[in-house]
């Protein structure tokens, strides 16, 4: 099945890793490097699940993380740098379907 993946991160490295890992995997595979470019893909794209950074410029993810779950059911997981119990139950409090801490497997968010 062909799942649309939204990956909103700023880091280069990270977010064409991901994207290419994705596209070997067969999945539609959008790119944002803000929360503001991701509502603009979303506004225009059907999407499955958003891999959401939260440290982000601008609007943060869990600002982004609220604001979708307010009017829609895609799949959210968060990925992130820090390994802060707090902000891992605010970003599930937010609406978030999971949490992942960098450095993380690819393999393990496919799954």
């Amino acid at each position: 099945m062909d799942i649309r993946i939204l990956i909103v991160e700023d880091d280069d490295t990270t977010r064409d890793c991901l994207v290419e890992y994705f596209r070997v995997e067969q999945h539609q595979v959008f790119a944002a490097r803000s929360a503001e470019e991701a509502e603009q893909i979303l506004s225009g794209q059907d999407i499955d699940l958003v891999l959401l950074d939260i440290r982000l410029p601008g609007k943060d993810g869990l600002t982004l993380t609220r604001e979708l779950r307010a009017g829609s059911e895609v799949g959210i997981i968060l990925v992130t740098g820090r390994q802060d119990d707090i902000e891992r139950i605010i970003g599930l409090e937010c609406g978030a379907d999971d949490y992942v801490c960098k450095p993380f497997n690819p393999r393990e968010l496919l799954a």
